[in-house]
């Protein structure tokens, strides 16, 4: 039989009319015309107007570099015994690392990548051929050289030795044996970057052994391409053992050159005059700027060394010496480096800008006059990098206002400041807190900015000196985010957790999250660190809403799964602090639930949960935590542990799963604590006839001669008073300073009044206190007061009766 649905279908098709259907998930949110045969029902409007258009807005996926997901899916599989990604997966992998990653390649990241090639090359291909292609291991040892981390690099170093290993089986394989008069293709292109690598990262003294083994031999049949290939290599050498500060093995390696012609150049002198320089060493910086080179050498290697050495020798006040050097230097028309440097020591005895200025015009006319006796002299006129020199000096100084005056002078000839002056202002002018000026000297790097540029530190500072602003602009922030983004400069872990918390702070969490998304998986662990600990001072700041340090909790929980448990627990205590044990709960179960040795939670996450449960007087969850810990394998029950439990279950008026527990630690090989007998007696203050059982604890202490301090005194006390013994109460304290010494005081006649359970018997003991003690009313008085029974009952003041476990 025809459904009448189908009839009512071919109909509205029919007549080319929309068909409505009530209650059609999919039917749209837009107000339409309807027209229909007939009379229909229209089905009510269940969406407001305000919220029809609107989407929820969703966190973006975490940007994880490329390959990096399935080196960590070979990492893990190896670890737990499981079947890996093929090494296929793992070189396409390897190579997407190393191609798309921009950042630099820090420990933690290099660490998986070597693992990567490690499982590679154990197992190799059936052909014989390396899994990677001769491009791509030349391009990771780019990269390796290129991008050097801040700290480490020990995986660095053990990294490009494999991989120079295969790049050099492959050349050997394509049969390239020569390339130049005396070196191969491998030893003229290759091993120099393994050297420079090495140089790089602390490896100096391997290095050189590498250096000397291929090129220490001189050699008549070399060109002149090869002389100074195999120059750069000893530059290299003596320049990573000065990076390292060793000495010893610097001035033996200048030795070694010598020795087996390599040539002793200037470009070396400058190395070593510089290095004795930044170690405030300046007789051993006059010695080896005094040190003979080759005659065919020009010196130009040693100029860029001149304002540094000049620079120094002003600042120590050896004039004499550098006045005969400057003296030196203008015996004859100097080069354009030479005139930087004098300008420098002539700013560092003294002058002005004003007389820089007029050297410059006695330096052009030097200059002019030159090239009237010869034409092809070339012409020298200060530049950029005249200004930057000057400025560098002023900032050496700490003079910002001296810098300023270099700049304008630039300027007042027609030169303007390039991307160094521009990051040399910002810094500056930070270091003042000028940030309205920093703010103007990025707005002139702006254009400049580049994917590889040393702005990205200055820039960073900029950021951070904004976000730390009363009175910020946060479109400007805004604005100098999203430029570095466009232009894939990397900001730094600093610098995302401040931006981080000022979405925060402004309600953003959704923007938040994006950053953190985009950033905090390029990051080593250590970077994470900084972040991590930005989004948990967020959540501990007071001043930070519930609401909000809950859901900052669940961006730091997912963004950084790997926060350890030490951290864990302060987030856990300060939602118990706000009162929200249902979110501490939460927190909690998270530690309790993971399989992460470092998270899972041991015994200070149970003890600090049980006390928690306790001030918040959270049954419910107590309950939970207390059946997680009867199952957990992993940890074993001590007094402590059962001091928290048995407070907890005394603040949920569980008094007599309390007292079994005081039995537990009765009968158990490590016995009570202190703090468990005055646990003990607060378990006794809510249990029928709780006196009988205090009196029997009291009188085992009196037997053992146990020495009583204040606190179990007064817990014993209380729980004599709450059990409306007020006259024995009233006798204790009397007789505490004759038989136990104890002064009657704020913490015990406080801890008197709050267990006084009667309003009757309150007024008596007040009455007591004023008379005796009116210091300590008033001390009481000034904590503020609240009546129980919602305003009816007895009165209590604010005052803290906590006992730790």
């Amino acid at each position: 039989m025809p459904s009448h649905l189908t009839r009512l279908v071919f109909c509205s098709i029919i007549a080319d009319t929309p068909l409505i259907c009530r209650g059609c998930v999919q039917r749209t949110p837009r107000l339409r015309a309807s027209f229909q045969h007939g009379t229909r029902a229209i089905a009510p409007q269940r969406r407001t107007f305000f919220g029809m258009f609107k989407t929820n807005r969703k966190i973006k996926p975490p940007d994880v570099p490329a390959g990096l997901e399935v080196i960590g899916e070979l990492m893990q599989a190896q670890a737990d015994g499981l079947r890996p990604p093929t090494p296929a997966q793992v070189a396409t992998a390897l190579d997407a690392f190393f191609t798309q990653k921009k950042a630099d390649v820090e420990d933690f990241h290099t660490t998986k990548a070597l693992k990567a090639l490690q499982y590679l090359l154990a197992n190799p291909r059936e052909d014989g051929q390396p899994w990677l292609s001769y491009k791509s291991m030349v391009a990771i040892m780019y990269k390796l050289e290129k991008y050097p981390p801040e700290t480490g690099g020990t995986p660095h170093k053990i990294l490009a030795k494999l991989l120079d290993a295969e790049i050099q089986k492959v050349m050997v394989h394509k049969g390239e044996t020569k390339s130049f008069a005396t070196l191969t293709p491998y030893e003229a292109a290759e091993l120099p970057r393994l050297v420079r690598i090495l140089c790089t990262y602390g490896a100096s003294l391997e290095a050189r052994d590498l250096a000397s083994k291929t090129y220490a031999t001189p050699s008549k049949k070399r060109t002149d391409r090869e002389k100074k290939i195999v120059r750069n290599i000893w530059k290299a050498v003596v320049l990573g053992l000065a990076k390292e500060g060793n000495t010893p093995e610097l001035i033996k390696t200048t030795e070694m050159m010598r020795d087996a012609a390599l040539t002793f150049t200037s470009e070396v002198q400058g190395v070593m005059v510089k290095y004795f320089v930044e170690r405030n060493d300046l007789e051993q910086a006059k010695y080896w700027y005094s040190t003979a080179i080759p005659e065919w050498d020009q010196g130009e290697g040693l100029q860029s060394a001149l304002g540094p050495f000049l620079t120094a020798l002003a600042l120590h006040g050896d004039t004499t010496f550098g006045q005969q050097v400057v003296a030196s230097l203008l015996q004859k028309m100097p080069a354009k480096q030479t005139w930087d440097a004098i300008f420098v020591w002539s700013a560092a005895i003294g002058k002005g800008a004003d007389e820089i200025d007029r050297m410059m015009n006695v330096m052009i006319r030097r200059n002019e006059e030159e090239r009237q006796k010869s034409p092809n002299e070339p012409v020298i006129l200060p530049d950029i990098n005249t200004i930057n020199s000057l400025v560098e000096l002023a900032m050496s100084k700490q003079d910002s206002y001296l810098a300023e005056r270099f700049v304008v002078l630039g300027e007042k000839r027609g030169i303007y400041p390039d991307e160094k002056t521009y990051i040399m202002q910002m810094r500056y002018r930070l270091s003042i807190k000028d940030i309205d000026g920093a703010k103007v000297a990025y707005y002139g790097l702006q254009g400049q900015i580049t994917e590889n540029s040393e702005c990205a530190e200055a820039v960073n500072k900029l950021i951070q000196a904004l976000c730390n602003l009363q009175q910020h602009h946060f479109e400007d922030i805004m604005a100098i985010v999203d430029d570095l983004h466009e232009r894939n400069v990397q900001l730094t872990p600093e610098t995302v957790a401040t931006v981080c918390l000022l979405h925060l702070r402004r309600g953003e969490p959704h923007d938040a999250g994006d950053l953190l998304n985009m950033h905090a998986h390029h990051f080593s662990p250590a970077q994470r660190v900084v972040i991590r600990n930005g989004l948990a001072a967020f959540i501990m700041d007071g001043q930070t809403s519930t609401a909000e340090a809950w859901e900052t909790y669940q961006m730091l929980r997912h963004a950084f799964p790997e926060t350890p448990r030490s951290d864990r627990i302060p987030l856990m205590k300060e939602f118990f602090r706000r009162k929200r044990s249902d979110m501490a709960c939460h927190v909690f179960f998270h530690m309790r639930n993971s399989i992460e040795e470092t998270i899972a939670a041991d015994k200070e996450v149970y003890v600090t949960a049980f006390v928690g449960f306790a001030r918040n007087v959270d049954a419910e969850s107590l309950e939970l935590a207390s059946n997680q810990l009867k199952i957990d394998l992993n940890v074993e029950m001590d007094t402590q542990l059962r001091n928290a439990l048995m407070l907890a279950w005394a603040a949920t008026k569980n008094n007599g799963r309390a007292l079994s527990m005081w039995a537990e630690i009765g009968s158990s090989r490590e016995g009570p604590t202190y703090n468990s007998i005055a646990i003990a007696f607060r378990a006794c203050e809510g249990t029928h006839n709780g006196e009988r059982h205090a009196r029997s604890i009291w009188a085992r202490l009196k037997e053992m001669d146990i020495d009583i301090d204040k606190q179990v005194f007064t817990a014993y006390m209380c729980a004599i008073a709450r059990n409306h013994h007020h006259d024995d109460a009233l006798a204790l304290i009397e007789a505490a300073e004759e038989e136990y010494g104890f002064t009657p005081d704020f913490y015990i006649l406080g801890n008197w009044f709050q267990s006084t359970a009667s309003i009757d018997r309150q007024e008596k003991v007040e009455a007591w206190i004023k008379a005796r003690y009116p210091a300590v009313w008033k001390q009481l008085e000034a904590l503020g007061s609240y009546r129980t029974m919602d305003g009816f009952g007895y009165r209590q003041f604010n005052f803290n009766r906590d006992l730790d476990p």
